[in-house]
């Protein structure tokens, strides 16, 4: 059973001590949101959360495909920032980083990965 109470802790905890950090929604392997925040208003948890299912699974397909193990992380740097997934058995992460995070991103990801291992212990 997931404690949703202590990802909501670790979710803020995280983007308070991170000011990069825009956003971070937590799902299961489903897709389903356990719970998100993010800082701009109109992004959809919900449209968010299966689209990263999605990612991952198909990113988890080629690394395997190519003889390269599990998947362990997916960045994805576009025009305006960076969504770094992270994904665990029971969970899964996305980080969302605006464009002027490009120098943290190293930072940032060890955030994320923390988090991750944090809300699974």
């Amino acid at each position: 059973m997931v404690d949703k109470a202590k990802i909501q802790e670790i979710v803020s905890e995280t983007m308070a001590n991170n000011a990069d950090i825009q956003g971070m929604i937590v799902c299961d392997s489903k897709g389903d949101v356990i719970f998100g925040h993010t800082l701009s208003d109109g992004v959809s948890h919900d449209v968010v959360s299966k689209l990263v299912v999605k990612i991952s699974a198909n990113s988890s397909s080629l690394t395997a495909g190519i003889d390269k193990g599990g998947l362990k992380e997916v960045s994805i740097a576009a025009d305006d920032g960076y969504v770094v997934i992270l994904g665990d058995v029971k969970l899964v992460l996305a980080g969302i980083a605006g464009q002027s995070a490009r120098e943290q991103m190293g930072l940032i990801r060890m955030a994320l990965k923390r988090a991750l291992v944090s809300m699974i212990s």
